[in-house]
């Protein structure tokens, strides 16, 4: 047996999700395992796990921190993270 052995820790994605998307998604959180990729690798995580949101996906903007990224932007362990849905409006 290899009691000793350290057990590796599952680093987890925690995205934010609104209006429709919150709604398809049944949560205003999303979490993913994570250990740390781009705005598109997390992209392709939600797609899978959340195939719902597609097409909301593909027309959304990510933000990390206070500012909108684009899909190359690196995203880390503990960064807040959201996905904005397109809005419309007059």
């Amino acid at each position: 047996m290899h009691d000793n052995l350290p057990v590796p820790d599952i680093a987890t994605l925690r995205i934010a999700v609104f209006a429709g998307m919150a709604e398809i998604a049944g949560r205003r959180h999303i979490e993913l395992p994570w250990d740390g990729g781009t705005v598109a690798d997390a992209r392709r995580l939600v797609r899978a796990a959340y195939p719902a949101l597609t097409a909301l996906l593909d027309r959304s903007a990510f933000a990390v921190g206070s500012r909108y990224v684009g899909d190359d932007a690196a995203i880390v362990v503990g960064d807040d993270v959201a996905m904005i849905p397109p809005v419309s409006g007059g």
